[in-house]
């Protein structure tokens, strides 16, 4: 015999004896048996069951790498809440008599007086010959015109539209106790023009509710009666109540109508979201910082000083399409005008409009998505309303007497019925019922030891392999190669 085949015995001497001790089940077998048929049947179960084991790992390493999350839904009880941020408006912007000088200017710089019956033909989206649409379009459009108008107007003329705070708050109640104006930041709205803001970081501590219940809670009585004036644009009477997160200014379009004569009850529920970051979902995890993300609508909510979330990116997003389709900046939002051009001619106007909705009516936020990132936390308001009547006869008699600016309000009317009061005014509570969130919370529906876990437990299952089984392949090579060394050795010395 050879050394080559003196070689090749020794080493699978080596492997028989390694087979012996080797804790993979099954494999030794197939060289313990002296038999044909038996070892055949080691064999076919040993690739049979190495096989399936592959399979499954496969499968669970596939599955790992879908990145799929398990959503968690659960209402807890919690000490406190935080109370929101709560914005109060005269659903009509211009009821002052500044304000109704100011639209009553406006309109003759633009020859409108008669707007009831003016025709936009180009702002209108095909014909309009029902005159009662063209009246309730153009007292619409008029009206947010002349607001939008007004946002770019210098801070010392939006001050004199200001609706006092003591012409529009009877009274002002928070855990039941009294409130002023201190506690308000004035704001102008897109729509609605002059509001008052509750608890922002702006007054000053973000509020706590520590118990729930109407009288732990916000509870105002507004005037919101209005001259009988063509110029005050309005359709309806009564307030507009947002309720947000302490740190966003509100929504164009978002929030509640509340009508005068009654007293309303927005009854809070609220929601925390929070997802996981990329590539669980779409959302970004680090948008801290102006500089946290490259696109220029994601820095322009930042430079507008307000906190991002994805709304506000892609009205940054529509407003620059505007400026370059009309050569000026929709002002409609609580994003700066960068260009120092804001749309506030008729013209222009009507430009922004139809640019926006050609814009909003597009799949725009698919091509943009990549440029305004998705937060991954957010907090939302679930809000159930009830009402009552208001005010009753004999709190109508008490209040007369008690709120002397009641008869100035209402135009120095002597004889005051509940019937006036009810057209002009209107109550408000805000609060928590319960003091539970609803927590939606994503986690990864495989982890990374949880997929070690299940990699090792399908090895162990099929084929009794721990992690030291490795180990004891590696012992084997060293054997192999110790020995073909010794033998080297060996062959020289002799030599």
């Amino acid at each position: 015999m050879n050394n080559s085949d003196d070689e090749i015995v020794k080493t699978f001497v080596i492997f028989k004896k390694w087979t012996d001790s080797f804790t993979m089940h099954g494999f030794p077998n197939i060289f313990r048996t002296k038999y044909i048929t038996v070892r055949m049947m080691w064999i076919i179960l040993f690739l049979f069951s190495n096989g399936f084991c592959f399979y499954i790992i496969t499968k669970n390493i596939m599955n790992f790498f879908k990145y799929e999350v398990v959503t968690t839904i659960k209402v807890a009880e919690r000490d406190s809440l935080p109370f929101p941020a709560v914005t109060v408006c005269n659903a009509n912007s211009f009821v002052t008599e500044g304000g109704l000088q100011y639209v009553s200017d406006v309109l003759d710089k633009y020859n409108l007086t008669d707007f009831p019956n003016v025709i936009l033909k180009d702002a209108y989206e095909g014909n309009l010959n029902d005159n009662s649409s063209i009246l309730y379009f153009n007292y619409i459009f008029f009206r947010y015109f002349t607001t939008v108008f007004t946002k770019s107007s210098p801070e010392e003329i939006k001050q004199k539209l200001k609706i006092p705070y003591e012409q529009m708050f009877i009274s002002c109640l928070y855990n039941f106790q009294p409130c002023n104006k201190n506690n308000w930041t004035w704001y102008y709205d897109s729509f609605f023009g002059n509001c008052y803001r509750f608890n922002t970081q702006q007054n000053s501590e973000i509020k706590n509710s520590y118990q729930a219940g109407k009288y732990q809670g916000l509870m105002i009585e507004l005037f919101v009666g209005i001259p009988e004036n063509q110029t005050t644009l309005s359709i309806s009477t009564g307030a507009h109540i947002f309720v947000d997160d302490n740190l966003f200014k509100p929504f164009l379009g978002q929030g509640v109508d509340i009508a005068p004569g009654f007293i309303s009850n927005l009854v809070l529920h609220r929601i925390s979201t929070q997802q996981l970051p990329k590539p669980y979902s779409e959302c970004n995890g680090n948008l801290d910082t102006i500089n946290s993300f490259d696109s220029e609508y994601y820095r322009k909510v930042f430079r507008s000083n307000l906190t991002y979330r994805q709304d506000d990116c892609f009205l940054a997003y529509i407003q620059s399409e505007i400026l370059k389709k009309c050569d000026c900046d929709e002002m409609a939002y609580n994003l700066i005008s960068e260009s120092n051009n804001p749309c506030d001619t008729l013209e222009e106007q009507i430009c922004s409009m139809d640019h926006y909705q050609d814009l909003t009516q597009s799949n725009y936020k698919d091509k943009i998505e990549n440029l305004c990132p998705l937060e991954c936390q957010s907090v939302s308001f679930e809000i159930a309303k009830s009402e009552n009547r208001y005010p009753s006869v004999n709190y109508a008699k008490d209040l007369i007497k008690t709120h002397e600016k009641l008869s100035s309000l209402l135009r120095n009317k002597t004889n005051i019925s509940i019937e006036d009061l009810r057209e002009n005014i209107l109550a408000v509570n805000v609060y928590y019922e319960h003091l539970k969130v609803t927590e939606i919370r994503q986690s990864p529906s495989i982890t990374w030891d949880g997929l070690v876990g299940s990699v090792g437990g399908t090895l162990g299952l099929f084929l009794g392999i721990s992690f030291l089984s490795f180990v004891e392949l590696i012992d084997l090579l060293f054997q192999i190669v110790f020995n073909k060394t010794s033998n080297k050795v060996f062959s020289s010395t002799e030599n």
